[in-house]
C-alpha cells in the first residue's frame, strides 16, 4: 500500500483537478478518482463501522480504494448522481438525498487533510461573510450596501463613482431556455424602483480600474498571481464578459496583501483560495 493516497473528488474532465492530480503522481503519490456522476450506474461502495469509523472499499471505472487508505482528499465540485432511468421522480429524488448524506457523512468522517473541506467551503459560499472576513483580515474593500430598500439603494448608487450591482450567490440563471450570467452591472440610480423591495440586493462603489489580478494561495505559504488587463470597456468592468480581449502577465504580490489572504483562509479554515484584486490607477488594490 502506498504511504499516501490521494482521492480526487472532482469531475475527470475538471481541469484543475487533472493538473493537481498529474503533479502527485509526478511526487509518488497514489492517485484514486472518485466522479460523482459514476454512481451508481459505475460505481459502488461497502463500508461497514467499526470502533475507528468507516472502513471498506469504493469501486470505480478508476480502480478500487479502501477508505481507510485515504490520506487526503481533493475536492471540487461535486456533479449529480447518475440513477437508472426507470426510476420514478419521488424515487429518484429520495435516493439522490441518500447518496448526498451517505457519502458527505461518509467522506467527511475520513481521517484525512482536505482541499479544501467541504463544510468549510460551503460556509464561505456566503458572499456577505466574505466581504466580512475580507475587511477584518485587511484587505480594502470597496464601499458596500446589502438592502431591499429602493430609497437607500439610489441614495448609495448617487454616491462617489457611482454604484454597481453584484448577485450574492447566483451567478447565473435559466430564461427564455437560455442560460445567462450575471455580470458586474452600473447602475443608473434613476432606474432603481419598488422592485428593489422583492429581496436582498447588493450594490458596490464603482471603482476605477486599470486592471484584474487574481491571486491563488495556499494554507501552506504559497502565493501565485496573474494580472489580467484588457482595453474593452465592458471586460474592464468585468473580465468575464470578453474573455477573447484579455491579456495576461505574471505579476507580485505585496506583502501586506498576501499576509491577509492567508489570514483569511485561516479565518474561514480554508486550505486553498483563489482571490480577485481590482487594481486603480495609482497601483492600490482592492478585493
Amino acid at each position: 500500500m502506498s504511504a499516501q493516497t490521494v482521492l480526487m473528488l472532482a469531475e475527470q474532465e475538471d481541469g484543475e483537478a487533472v493538473y493537481v492530480s498529474n503533479a502527485l503522481t509526478m511526487r509518488g503519490v497514489r492517485v484514486v478518482w472518485f466522479d460523482t456522476a459514476w454512481f451508481s450506474s459505475r460505481a459502488s461502495v461497502s463500508a461497514r463501522l467499526g470502533c475507528d469509523g468507516w472502513h471498506g472499499e469504493i469501486t470505480t471505472p478508476d480502480g478500487a480504494v479502501r477508505l481507510e487508505e485515504v490520506t487526503a482528499v481533493y475536492y471540487r465540485q461535486s456533479q449529480p448522481f447518475t440513477f437508472p432511468g426507470t426510476m420514478s421522480e419521488p424515487e429518484r429524488r429520495f435516493a439522490t438525498v441518500e447518496a448526498r448524506f451517505g457519502f458527505g457523512g461518509l467522506f467527511m468522517s475520513l481521517p484525512a487533510c482536505w482541499v479544501s473541506h467541504p463544510a468549510r467551503l460551503a460556509d464561505a459560499e456566503y458572499r456577505p461573510l466574505q466581504m466580512a472576513t475580507a475587511a477584518r483580515c485587511g484587505f480594502t474593500t470597496p464601499a458596500s450596501i446589502l438592502t431591499n430598500h429602493p430609497g437607500d439603494a439610489r441614495d448609495f448608487a448617487r454616491s462617489g463613482d457611482g454604484a454597481v450591482y453584484k448577485a450574492t450567490m447566483h451567478k447565473l440563471i435559466s430564461e427564455d431556455d437560455r442560460v445567462k450570467l450575471i455580470y458586474t452591472t452600473p447602475v443608473d440610480p434613476a432606474t432603481i424602483d419598488d422592485r428593489v423591495t422583492t429581496t436582498l440586493h447588493l450594490f458596490q462603489a464603482n471603482v476605477p480600474k486599470s486592471h484584474d489580478v487574481r491571486v491563488v494561495v495556499t494554507g501552506n505559504g504559497h502565493v501565485h498571481a496573474i494580472a489580467i488587463h484588457t482595453d474593452d470597456p465592458a471586460a474592464r468592468q468585468d473580465f468575464r464578459n470578453r474573455y477573447d480581449t484579455l491579456t495576461y502577465e505574471i505579476t507580485s504580490v505585496p506583502r501586506d496583501v498576501a499576509h491577509s489572504c492567508h489570514a483569511y483562509l485561516k479565518a474561514l479554515g480554508l486550505e486553498l483560495g483563489v482571490f480577485d484584486f481590482c487594481v486603480t490607477d495609482d497601483g492600490h488594490g482592492g478585493s
